[in-house]
């Protein structure tokens, strides 16, 4: 097989940036693909060459297989690499790359045609003597005629039943939580099948589902595979990848702390097993469910790609899995053998995802305001994103993975929360915060994890205190204050802080060098409301303001500030632009406010007692109704998808579409008005 000179790498933002990275130390020529949504984007900028497949509408050209083929002839490029996600696991993708006489950087069409369906692999791993889970298969294929669809699924659920509740149905022909629905009671079976069947065939082209046993106390853990060409294949130890929320994991380690090595060898035994009967080539992953209670494990599916957390793998082992994929391509063999992989130490990958926990981790897109990584020993961070940039609604949630590897498990929490305080990213809603809350938990620290885990211990809202609102105002209006009011102590300084939809009186008097009396109460109706609250004294020990980064535009501010309330030290990092000030606490947690006039008209919500609105910015992906249509409560209106997730707006009430705002394709913001109704009286 002929060597990769130039490689085009089918993706974008950190895992597009990862591979060029060793391509770039194997000496390659990167070749990167974008839209006009990514024009300016890391990944364009960090690889040699980079080529325009055309602008984003209601089919992403990341997912057309002609326009990234065209890329790839364009470019003269020798060979395709499609990282993960988008095209990764289409085999018809593989084959079109293969067929144009290009290197496809993966497993090869066939095997992955086979292993991408949960039915094909699940029947081949019974042939191996690979566990499963006890299920039924809906079949083939679902029919798409209704009536014979209806009738597919009626006879799904009796066959269902037998199996015993609770039940998980999946989507056989994809993954990434689409499709996937828990079901505890008959009741819900019927409803539960149809929802699952529409969601899978929207994203996967297929509706066809698979009911298997739902275990409730079980680990998810996954074995990573590295394959040739030469009939060598071997095991590069398991990862745990138990904590998930929509069944989409947020944290990964290796090695996991459920597996004795009784237990890993029988899971890579099964894993190198069923990858060697399939005839599998290149890097893939096989997962299973581990049944916390009785140490059986099953298969879940196998992943015919570079997984997302790789990377911890490759700090335990040292090796490079993309060089390793990139080797294999080009018909060289492993030059490993099984007992050459030597694990060293503990790995945690954490994902940076930009999205609210709080609100059912509802994806979030818009402004970058401030991006800075961590940095130190044993820390690495896989990311697409500029210091300043932005999330757009289009892609996955994934903005970042932090990573950090140390000598055992407690070495590692502790690195990764030390990460997690230095991480910077202001602008865009996201859920660093949650991920500290994750280890910091008692139970994380025991390695007390199942696929419950984020159920058991959902996320917490982290409020702004008044040391934080105090600091805020100390840095707004700077030491000078002291100078204005110095001699006039019953007339503090007021300075109103918005959070969310509270306002804050904060307000300052200065009390002798550098210190400070401060109160904050709630405004309302632009009246102070008093309190009959003791003021606090702090203060200032150290503030320093810094040159801003690159690209951060005028009217920003960029530094630290550290006060003192008795013996207790309080350090924040901050960034302000234009009147939005955003403090980090050298304990990781954040407060965002917005400095609001004494004389501005206090700020509520409009009116929307007829309108459904979008929650995040989406995409249309159907509209459901049409002006003048009666409906019915809860009937669904119109289908969003925004980063990968899907979702549905309902009417409230029974009433009448007065109007549509939004058609297939439309881009609609947080908060946007897509369908008026005239409702009937509750």
């Amino acid at each position: 097989m002929p060597p990769i000179t130039r490689l085009l790498i089918a993706n974008r933002g950190e895992i597009a940036c990862r591979i060029a990275a060793t391509a770039r130390r194997l000496g390659l020529v990167s070749i990167a693909v974008y839209t006009d949504v990514d024009r300016h984007a890391r990944h364009v900028g960090l690889c040699d060459e980079a080529y325009f497949i055309g602008s984003e509408g209601q089919g992403s050209p990341y997912l057309n297989i002609d326009k990234v083929l065209a890329a790839a002839i364009a470019s003269q490029a020798d060979a395709v690499h499609p990282g993960f996600g988008f095209l990764s696991e289409r085999a018809e993708f593989a084959a079109t790359i293969e067929g144009a006489g290009l290197i496809w950087v993966g497993p090869p069409p066939q095997v992955m045609e086979l292993l991408g369906r949960k039915d094909a692999a699940r029947n081949l791993a019974k042939r191996l003597g690979v566990p499963v889970i006890a299920g039924v298969e809906s079949g083939e294929r679902l029919p798409q005629v209704p009536r014979q669809r209806a009738r597919a699924l009626d006879e799904l659920a009796a066959l269902a039943e037998c199996v015993g509740f609770p039940l998980l149905i999946k989507a056989v022909a994809g993954g990434g939580g689409r499709g996937m629905r828990v079901v505890r009671a008959v009741e819900q079976l019927r409803d539960q099948l149809t929802i699952a069947a529409e969601e899978a065939a929207t994203a996967f082209g297929d509706g066809t589902l698979l009911v298997e046993k739902f275990i409730e106390n079980g680990r998810h853990i996954e074995v990573q595979i590295v394959a040739d060409n030469h009939g060598d294949v071997i095991h590069l130890g398991e990862r745990e990848c138990s904590i998930q929320r929509r069944h989409q994991k947020i944290v990964e380690e290796t090695p996991s702390p459920g597996v004795d090595p009784e237990l890993r060898d029988r899971l890579t035994g099964a894993a190198v097993r069923l990858m060697r009967g399939a005839g599998y080539v290149s890097a893939g992953t096989v997962e299973f469910l581990l049944d916390d209670d009785t140490g059986e494990f099953f298969l879940l599916e196998v992943n015919t790609r570079l997984q997302v957390e790789h990377g911890i793998t490759e700090q335990v082992t040292g090796l490079d899995i993309v060089a390793l994929q990139l080797h294999i391509a080009q018909g060289q063999s492993l030059q490993l053998e099984q007992h050459d992989v030597v694990s060293s130490g503990h790995a945690i990958e954490v994902r940076i995802c930009a999205e609210d926990p709080l609100r059912d981790f509802a994806p979030q897109s818009g402004p970058v305001e401030h991006w800075q990584p961590p940095a130190g020993t044993g820390v690495r961070v896989d990311h697409g994103l500029l210091p300043v940039d932005t999330v757009p609604v289009h892609y996955d949630a994934m903005v970042a993975k932090v990573m950090v590897h140390a000598a055992d498990r407690a070495s590692a929490i502790g690195r990764m929360v030390q990460a997690l305080r230095e991480l910077r990213l202001f602008g865009v809603v996201n859920n660093r915060t949650y991920l500290l809350q994750i280890l910091r938990n008692s139970d994380f620290a025991s390695g007390r994890l199942t696929t419950g885990f984020v159920e058991r211990h959902p996320p917490k809202n982290a409020p702004c205190d008044g040391v934080d609102l105090a600091a805020a105002a100390i840095w707004r209006h700077g030491l000078g204050l002291q100078k204005r009011f110095r001699n006039n102590p019953w007339r503090p300084d007021i300075t109103l802080l918005q959070i969310g939809d509270t306002t804050h009186a904060v307000a300052l008097q200065a009390h002798g060098r550098n210190r400070f009396r401060y109160g904050s109460e709630l405004f309302e109706d632009a009246l102070l409301t008093r309190s009959p609250s003791t003021p606090h004294e702090l203060t200032v020990t150290a503030i320093a303001h810094r040159t801003a980064p690159a690209g951060s535009g005028p009217d920003t501010e960029f530094g630290e500030i550290t006060v003192e309330i008795g013996q207790n030290r309080h350090t924040y990092f901050v960034f302000r632009r234009s009147d939005c000030l955003y403090l980090q606490h050298s304990d990781g947690h954040q407060c965002w406010v917005t400095e609001r006039s004494l004389l501005a008209e206090p700020q509520r919500a409009a009116p929307s007692r007829s309108g459904v609105v979008a929650l995040g910015a989406a995409v249309v992906t159907q509209v459901l109704i049409r002006a003048g249509e009666t409906v019915a409560a809860d009937q669904p209106l119109v289908a969003l998808e925004a980063m990968k997730m899907l979702s549905i707006l309902k009417a409230p009430r029974a009433g009448v579409v007065k109007a549509v705002y939004a058609a297939v394709g439309d881009a609609v913001a947080a908060g946007a008005t897509v369908v008026e109704l005239e409702l009937e009286a509750a």
